[in-house]
């Protein structure tokens, strides 16, 4: 449809430029310039329209110039087909009064001819865009009774489904009430239980701990007794040999031999001491009692300050109450009574690596592992360095 509007559009639009172009000439006869004048009288005899003849006429009778003159009456006489009337303006005059047209105009019967054929396209194109309306309205209907069909189908599909899902609807109530009376009743009894079970998980848990504690005590007592056992053995020993001594040695000899013996004595007490604070610090420790611990081993390394387990232990309590200036100076006192040890020197690290001080982290980690290679696997599994696992230069030394 619209290619054809388009077809007929153009038609018309040629016919009337054709029309145009035909009054333009014939206005050019009166340009002031001769050349356009001498070029319009020329397509017009080459035209040969009869329209022309009389613009010719009196362009002729008012023309000066000689070559257009000569134009004009060559054209005339092309027009016309009439050779004897040269450039006598009268006799064309009188020839075209005696051979006027009659009737319409052929300029006119062309421009008619063009408007019948417009009117003819556009009947054709009409009565074609008929033919495809009543086409796609037939189409339509048909479609749209297919779709009526359907959807009577459909309805009627609907409605059995929806009786049916009442039905289920009804059916699955019941059971849902059911479920929801199933679902208190289970979910008092597995709060019941619950909470029996949390109270068994609490008092054993409280038996396991006194136990551990009251063990824990037992060993200590044992040890302190066999410590002390062996001690007054020792000392009946060293007795029985300083008895003999000082019967065969001067009164000099004696005073030594018992200031020696005192100094003895005092040594195995402070290591009976030590040992048994070691112990119950450890014990304290382990129970995660850790201020108990803390404060166990204080009386521990004032008794003992050499003790560099202590220390390490003691720093590493510290560490983990994030206490780590303090750490860092009880594994100092730990490295100072026991120098490049790698223990220390990894703990070191972890707390360095608490605090993100990455250089002093990756000399005391290397260090450590230099004295002892089984840190590589523990480092990178340790929580301390979680956050340089992917760190390029942690990686060199962790992974060797």
């Amino acid at each position: 449809m619209r290619l054809l509007l388009t077809l007929v559009l153009a038609l018309a639009s040629a016919c009337s430029a054709a029309a145009q172009d035909g009054s333009n000439l014939i206005q050019a006869l009166q340009n002031k310039d001769p050349q356009v004048r001498l070029s319009a009288a020329r397509i017009l005899g080459a035209n040969k329209n009869s329209e022309s003849i009389e613009p010719l006429i009196y362009a002729l009778a008012e023309e000066k110039d000689e070559a257009v003159r000569t134009a004009l009456c060559e054209a005339l006489q092309s027009v016309t087909g009439e050779a004897g009337n040269g450039s006598d303006v009268e006799k064309w005059k009188t020839w075209f009064a005696q051979n006027r047209p009659r009737g319409i105009p052929e300029g006119a019967r062309k421009q008619l001819d063009s408007y019948q054929l417009i009117l003819t396209l556009f009947q054709i194109g009409f009565f074609v865009s008929i033919l495809a309306v009543v086409g796609v309205l037939v189409a339509f209907g048909a479609m749209a009774s297919n779709r009526m069909k359907a959807m009577k189908e459909l309805c009627r599909q609907t409605e059995v489904l929806i009786k049916d899902g009442n039905e289920v609807q009804k059916q699955t109530g019941s059971v849902l009430a059911g479920l929801d009376a199933k679902k208190g009743e289970l979910s008092g009894y597995f709060t019941k239980l619950k909470d029996e079970n949390e109270q068994e998980i609490e008092r054993y848990g409280e038996m396991v701990e006194q136990n551990i504690e009251h063990r824990m005590r037992e060993i200590t007592m044992t040890l302190r007794e066999k410590a002390e056992k062996e001690l007054e053995q020792t000392f009946n020993e060293m007795k029985d040999e300083i008895d003999r001594r000082i019967r065969s040695a001067t009164e000099a000899q004696k005073d030594a031999i018992i200031r020696e013996l005192s100094q003895r004595q005092q040594v195995f007490i402070a290591e009976v001491e030590a040992h048994t604070l070691f112990l119950e610090a450890s014990f304290f420790y382990i129970s995660g009692k850790l201020p108990d611990a803390l404060r166990v081993y204080k009386k521990l390394l004032t008794l003992k300050p050499t003790h560099y387990i202590a220390w390490n232990n003691y720093g590493t309590i510290l560490r983990d109450l994030l206490r780590l200036d303090e750490a860092l100076e009880a594994y100092q006192k730990a490295l100072d009574h026991s120098p490049d040890n790698a223990g220390i020197l990894y703990l070191f690290a972890t707390v360095y690596a608490m605090q993100k001080k990455k250089d002093k982290m990756l000399e005391y980690l290397k260090r450590a592992i230099t004295f002892d290679a089984e840190f590589q696997d523990e480092a990178l599994n340790d929580k301390c360095f979680k956050e340089y696992w992917e760190d390029p230069e942690f990686k060199d030394i962790a992974e060797g």
